[in-house]
């Protein structure tokens, strides 16, 4: 499995939000800025045929719009394409679109077929994929993932505070993306200090902290956590399968 950091920063940082691409095609979280991120970094958005969509804050699906809009103009792409979201997600998902793009809204309708899908296990070509319920404060429902290919377990957090199911993504997990907004953690973000305690309890997982803002960046560097990743947008994890 090939995973790019298209983003590892969060919204008051200078990295481009926090998503990441998953061999070429599958993409977990579209936030602003993100299809120019993905263009500068060598990649296209038009090739993603699958969005895991974690939760509904702005920097995490705003760039929706445009990546529909993008396929509009690209020959030989498939029609098909599968958002994995919440049933609130989909309502969100079109209200962006036609805030977005409303007088586009029939060609990229006519141009694209979107598969919504709400279950909480699916498959996604020879990738298994579990739902994980997370906790980011106030904002209701908010997911994490595992992707399981070949008996190789690797989660994307999303947003979550330090809860049970952050536990359990780490426990179940070979690696884990993970949220590290904060130099110390609250109800909504993890911080460094949960990252310690995690890293400590969970040391058959490699951690690849994500979501952060520059101040955090900087004070995980000096830190130097054994099995502690600190990506920089662009970086490539090449996860080995047995």
């Amino acid at each position: 499995m090939k995973v790019v950091v298209i983003g590892s920063g969060n919204i008051t940082g200078a990295s481009n939000s926090a998503s990441y691409l998953i061999d070429n095609h599958i993409m977990i979280d579209m936030p602003n800025g993100c299809c120019k991120a993905m263009k500068k970094l060598g990649y296209s958005e038009t090739d993603i045929k699958y969005l895991l969509l974690t939760h509904f804050h702005g920097d995490h699906y705003f760039d929706i719009p445009f990546y529909l809009l993008g396929r509009v103009h690209s020959e030989n792409v498939d029609k098909n394409i599968y958002f994995f979201t919440s049933k609130d997600g989909i309502r969100k998902i079109k209200k962006l679109t036609k805030l977005g793009f409303p007088n586009s809204l029939d060609k990229i309708y006519a141009n694209t077929v979107i598969n919504y899908i709400t279950n909480l296990r699916f498959s996604i070509e020879d990738i298994e994929v579990e739902k994980v319920l997370v906790d980011h404060g106030e904002l209701k429902p908010a997911y994490g993932y595992i992707l399981t290919r070949n008996g190789i377990n690797v989660g994307f957090s999303g947003d979550t505070c330090l809860c049970e199911n952050a536990e359990y993504l780490a426990s179940k997990c070979l690696y884990l993306f993970t949220d590290c907004s904060k130099l110390i953690g609250n109800d909504k973000h993890m911080g460094i200090d949960n990252i310690e305690y995690l890293s400590d309890k969970y040391q058959n997982c490699t951690f690849i902290v994500s979501h952060m803002d520059d101040e955090v960046r900087e004070e995980l560097h000096k830190k130097k956590l054994k099995n502690i990743i600190i990506p920089s947008d662009g970086d490539i994890i090449e996860i080995a399968e047995v």
